[in-house]
This record gives structure tokens, sequence and C-alpha cells, in this order.
């Protein structure tokens, strides 16, 4: 798999484009944004990072993790989500024009693992319910109902027009945030969330909530970008992956395991599996040749050998340093 698969160069800068014209719309007013602690440990400890199209990221100096503050409020976030042009550009080209190698690279690799989790999971219901949070246009929904092992296949998707898409295909659609999840709306076996913690304005709650949809004995899949992976370790602030209001918060691995406890989650697995840091380094070099230039890259980049970049990217995912993180836990009761 290659960054232009999944995210082409010029749709990507377009996305990005109506994301700083986004910023200008929304939150032009700052005097309500709001100061928070580390979302992974919650200490109060930080140091500055950078400031990107006028949002500060810190460090935590406990965990190391990376995320905004001060950040849009809740309900900031949530009239950008439902309304802005490049959450509508996302969602009506984007994803259109890159659906086809989405489903085949990610999304069918990723229902085939939450088959498997559910099947070695022989502590819960013989009737398997699957619940995937911020379910956009229900592709992983699609693909789960596929492989026919659940009895159930539901969507959490607080989006109005990604939800009315999903309805309309037939699908089980729960049009709410995950944090508004009252206990009775599920109780599944597993949850999936992809690509969704970077996004929220408070992690601890948001994992705390689809704890509360699980049953007992009920895991969670759930990927994520990390601060510790390799490209964004690079590029910094010139990535992006780091895309304000988009990603507030992007944990270190070990800031991801002390949110997954704060969260009610006992880790099973953490890995990071991703395929994409050197490619994403290297385009980005391409691209922006105003960025500076790690020596050790430029290495790489004169070997000029494919092999030696795959090794290396292996190397990346062993030592849990790409920035594609997954994580299997079990809900705590």
């Amino acid at each position: 798999m290659k960054e232009a698969d999944i995210r082409p160069l010029d749709l990507f800068n377009k996305f990005i484009e109506l994301s700083i014209i986004d910023i200008e719309s929304f939150f032009n007013d700052t005097t309500s944004f709001v100061d928070v602690s580390c979302p992974a440990c919650d200490s109060n400890d930080s140091e500055e990072g950078f400031i990107k199209y006028g949002f500060r990221y810190l460090i935590c100096t406990n965990c190391d993790s990376l995320y905004c503050s001060p950040r849009p409020n809740l309900l900031q976030l949530e009239s950008f989500y439902q309304t802005s042009k490049s959450v509508e550009f996302w969602a009506n080209h984007f994803y259109h024009k890159t659906a086809k190698a989405r489903r085949k690279l990610m999304f069918q690799p990723r229902a085939q693992l939450a088959l498997k989790i559910s099947e070695q999971n022989h502590d819960t219901s013989s009737n398997p319910v699957l619940v995937d949070v911020g379910s956009g246009y229900g592709m992983l929904l699609d693909e789960a109902q596929a492989t026919g092992r659940f009895t159930r296949v539901i969507g959490i998707e607080p989006n109005k027009e990604f939800a009315s898409m999903c309805i309309q295909r037939g699908f089980e659609i729960i049009n709410k945030s995950a944090e508004d999840l009252q206990p009775n709306d599920v109780n599944a076996h597993i949850a999936t969330c992809f690509e969704v913690l970077e996004h929220v304005y408070n992690p601890c709650k948001f994992l705390a909530s689809i704890r509360n949809g699980l049953g007992i004995g009920g895991r969670l899949l759930l990927t994520t970008l990390t601060v510790t992976g390799f490209d964004i370790q690079i590029l910094w602030e010139n990535s992006k992956s780091l895309t304000p209001p988009h990603h507030l918060n992007i944990m270190s691995v070990d800031g991801i395991r002390c949110l997954m406890k704060r969260g009610g989650y006992r880790v099973i697995k953490i890995e990071t599996p991703g395929e994409l840091d050197l490619d994403i380094v290297l385009n980005a070099y391409q691209e922006n040749e105003g960025i500076e230039r790690s020596r050790f890259v430029n290495l790489l980049m004169s070997k000029d050998n494919g092999q030696t970049n795959e090794d290396f990217q292996r190397f990346l995912q062993k030592n849990l340093l790409s920035s594609h993180v997954r994580v299997v836990a079990e809900r705590v009761d």
C-alpha cells in the first residue's frame, strides 16, 4: 500500500485547503476555547510543541503525548463536524474517489480482524453483536456483515448526512455521538473504532461511553495516530496527519496505554502495523522542498532501494515506531 492509494495528493491538499478556510469561518473567535489537561494521562505538566494554523499543540512531559490546547469547545466541534466545508468535501468527494482502494486495503482487513477477535473471545454471547463507532459511510458495517459472524451490525454516527446514507443502505444506525449513548442503546460483543480518537473532544469520556455499550467481556478494536510514530516525529508540524481542528489528540503509545486504563479497559495487544511512514515522509520531501530534511532520511533516500525501505518499515512496525497504532482491549468490570 502507498499513501497515494488512500489519500491522493490533489484530494488531500484540497481537504487541507478547505480545513484552513473552515478555521476562519468557525474558529475566528477563540475566546470560547478551552484549556485541557493531557487527554491521555490527565497530567497538567506540558511544554510547547508548535502552533499550526493558529492552534497550539502541547507536549505532555509525563507521557509524551501531543495535544491541542486550548481547543474548541464541544458545541463548536459539533457544529464544525456537521456543517464545515472540509467535512462535506471528505464525504462527497474524497471518500467516493478513494472508496474502492480503501475497501480493499483498509476495511476488508479490519473486518477480518474483528471477526478473528470475536471468534477468539469465548467469554461472550453466541449471538455476537458488532458496533462500529464513527461508522461514516458504513464500509466497515458492510464488510463485517459479509463475514456472516454477527447477528447484528450497528453503526454509531453523529453526522446526519453519513447516518442517513447508512440508513438508506439498510444499516442499523444510532445517530448520536458515542458520548451520548445510553446504557440500553447497545450491548455489543465487540466495538470497532477506526481513526476517530484523534478527533474527539474528550478521549477518556469517549472510551468510557463505548465501554458502557459493551457487554461483559466485550472487546474493543481501535486504531488511531500516535505521535511516537516515525513520519510524525520526522515531519512534526509539517505533517499533513496533523491538521487542526480535525486532529486534536495525537497520543504516544505509553499515553494510549494509560488512556485505555483510565477509560475502563485492559489492553490485550497494542501494535503499530503502519505501512506508510517512510512513503509519507518521502512524499512530503518531494512536495515541499522547504521542509528541513533529516540526515538519516536523506541517507535512506540515497539508497534508492525498495528492499531497504521495506525492511525499515518492518523495523518501525516491530518496535512500536509506526504512526498508525492498533489496540485490542477488553472491558474491565
